[in-house]
């Protein structure tokens, strides 16, 4: 769990609420009119863009709407439940005051903000890269990959087409570099899959 959630869920907060959502039910950041910083406290929370393209995941531990906090609108993406799963809402008005009042949380908010920066600066990238073969083999090389349960989200997520991934996917199993065993993608040769990256 990172440091500013826990420190969040320490904290005394007025109108904080909590929800449990069942798989596939949808949720928003506004409750009662109010934004809300939404605390992932079990499950996973798919983020959706408006066209219905899986954006991220998340997992227990994590927050969503914490970088646009200080901004005024609400985000243009929405939240769908991957699994069941239990969330934390917190009025934003109310972690925008406590930010001012403990050093120590707005220290580890801006740490956060820099471990997001690191993420959309490696999406943007891994969507630079033209080649198929070697955007599917960037992701694959990424330790730290979101798993996805199903071809099609890996496929939005990498924006391939799915005959064009399933065509990747076979060749990196050809030469040897992965496996595909019971729908599950194993990397089988990393120095085979860095060739192709670097091809």
């Amino acid at each position: 769990m990172q440091d500013f959630t826990k420190l969040l869920l320490s904290s005394e907060i007025c109108g904080k609420r909590q929800l449990e959502l069942r798989k596939g039910l949808w949720c928003d950041d506004v409750f009662n009119k109010e934004r809300m910083i939404v605390i992932i406290t079990s499950g996973q929370l798919e983020v959706v863009a408006p066209s219905g393209a899986i954006i991220n995941i998340l997992n227990a531990g994590e927050v969503y709407a914490i970088a646009s906090l200080y901004l005024e609108e609400s985000l243009f993406s929405r939240l769908r439940a991957r699994s069941d799963v239990s969330l934390i809402l917190t009025p934003r008005s109310e972690v925008l005051r406590l930010l001012d009042e403990d050093r120590m949380l707005n220290h580890a908010y801006c740490a956060l903000l820099n471990q997001k920066l690191d993420f959309l600066f490696s999406r943007v990238s891994l969507l630079s890269i033209k080649n198929n073969r070697r955007r599917l083999a960037s992701y694959l090389a990424d330790e730290q990959r979101p798993a996805f349960s199903t071809k099609d989200e890996l496929a939005s997520f990498l924006a391939l087409g799915r005959s064009a991934l399933f065509r990747e996917l076979a060749f990196l199993a050809e030469q040897g570099i992965i496996s595909l065993d019971n729908g599950e993608i194993k990397v089988t040769d990393k120095e085979k899959l860095l060739e192709v990256i670097h091809a």
